[in-house]
């Protein structure tokens, strides 16, 4: 199927696209993949309940269209880091006075901290309102860039590095604001729903959506609703540049900081734009660094316009490299909203102007990518298509490792 220097369109075996029939072979090959996961499309037109199809922990991506969803007082979330909560709908929960104190404790650390360190730490910081006492905001993120980008001690003080470790047992328990009022909310493409067999969601409009379920799950530790303008914008990944569109509604973080591995997700999903400038070929190795599953990662390819993003009008393709050994082989596809990329571990790629939810199964591993692009233009002469901003990036020594 594949031969050097191929310009290809779909059909491919890694492309699909969810209003046809190649979607249930999307599915299939997923659900082979990861036996205890079950992959679905669900429309709604009008009112309509969401629920959990087989028992588990259903997660549902907004891919196009609008809505409402029905929270009621008492719900809680840790939205709100991004555009603020409705002020007369939430209340941010107060702070732990424990929590407190370890913000101060990092916070008097500052300039004893790396330089690779300082941006997710002064992210984490930058949630913390003092005066009035209050935190807004999921730092699983920030945690994630932490074991990423920076190699540990982060802080050559020993009290601050005590800090920053004990961020690590924080963050499933702050960052929340509750519901005061009973109402409706809007919901928009790119949006997140999270339901389980006890805790259906009353929806209403028009919307459709790609969902996962793990029949294993049941019971969610992340809030059934995440909603990108209430999400703080995080540079990093495929997205690394100055004000960008990334937003976590579920990243990996650890069970345990020194342990690794899978991690407490079965799954992550980041909405990201891709500018072709900014991003890096790479691949996920079949033996994750850091120990666990196999990391599997496929795009949904969303419409820019809906956020008025700088890429609208651009043509959004992925760049795939289906065989390591040799590089000379790849395929150029170009995408458009509906279309599914599906790479598992061991395929190499690069999307190019691409505004997509990107997904991995089981969630994207501290320092599992590596880097591909010096050894494209050393292999094939810059005769296969690689990123010159990128050159530099190359995390190991032989390529032959990770075949």
């Amino acid at each position: 199927m594949y031969s050097p220097n191929t310009l290809s369109s779909p059909p491919s075996e890694f492309v699909f696209d969810i209003n046809t029939d190649s979607f249930r072979r999307f599915a299939q090959q997923l659900e082979a993949d990861f036996p205890f996961l079950r992959v679905t499309k669900t429309d709604v037109d009008g009112d309509a309940i969401l629920q959990s199809e087989h028992g588990g922990m259903r997660v549902l991506c907004i891919r196009q269209g609008e809505g409402e969803v029905w929270l009621q007082k008492g719900y809680r979330t840790q939205e709100g880091d991004g555009q603020p909560l409705p002020g007369e709908q939430y209340r941010p929960d107060s702070i732990d006075p424990q929590f407190a104190e370890t913000l101060h404790n990092i916070r008097k650390g500052l300039d004893t901290i790396s330089p690779t360190a300082r941006p997710p730490v002064d992210a984490i910081l930058g949630r913390w309102n003092e005066f009035a006492k209050t935190y807004c905001g999921d730092i699983s993120g920030e945690l994630w860039r932490l074991l990423e980008q920076s190699k540990r001690p982060w802080s050559t003080d020993s009290d601050t590095e005590i800090a920053l470790e004990k961020l690590f047992r924080w963050h499933r328990n702050i960052g929340f604001s509750t519901k005061t009022v009973d109402s409706w909310e809007r919901l928009m493409t790119g949006d997140q729903l999270i339901v389980t067999e006890n805790e259906p969601l009353r929806v209403r409009g028009n919307f459709q959506c790609f969902s996962l379920e793990n029949i294993e799950r049941k019971q969610s530790h992340v809030s059934a609703v995440r909603r990108l303008r209430f999400l703080l914008d995080t540079a990093g990944g495929c997205s690394p540049g100055f004000d960008p569109f990334r937003r976590l509604p579920i990243t990996w973080c650890p069970t345990d900081l020194d342990k690794g591995g899978d991690g407490i997700n079965f799954f992550n999903n980041h909405v990201v734009n891709i500018p072709a400038e900014n991003s890096p070929t790479h691949f996920h190795p079949k033996n994750p660094i850091g120990g666990g599953t196999a990391q599997s990662e496929f795009y949904l390819v969303l419409d820019p316009v809906v956020y008025n993003l700088a890429t609208a009008g651009l043509v959004p393709e992925i760049v795939l490299y289906p065989d390591l050994a040799d590089l000379s082989r790849y395929e150029i596809i170009p995408l458009r909203p509906s279309m599914i990329v599906y790479m598992p571990h061991g395929i190499a790629h690069r999307g190019r102007n691409v505004f997509a939810f990107i997904m991995t199964v089981p969630g994207f591993k501290p320092g599992n990518e590596l880097y591909l692009d010096r050894d494209i233009y050393e292999r094939t002469g810059g005769a296969s298509p690689y990123n010159a901003n990128h050159l530099g990036s190359k995390n190991y020594e032989r390529l032959e490792d990770f075949l």
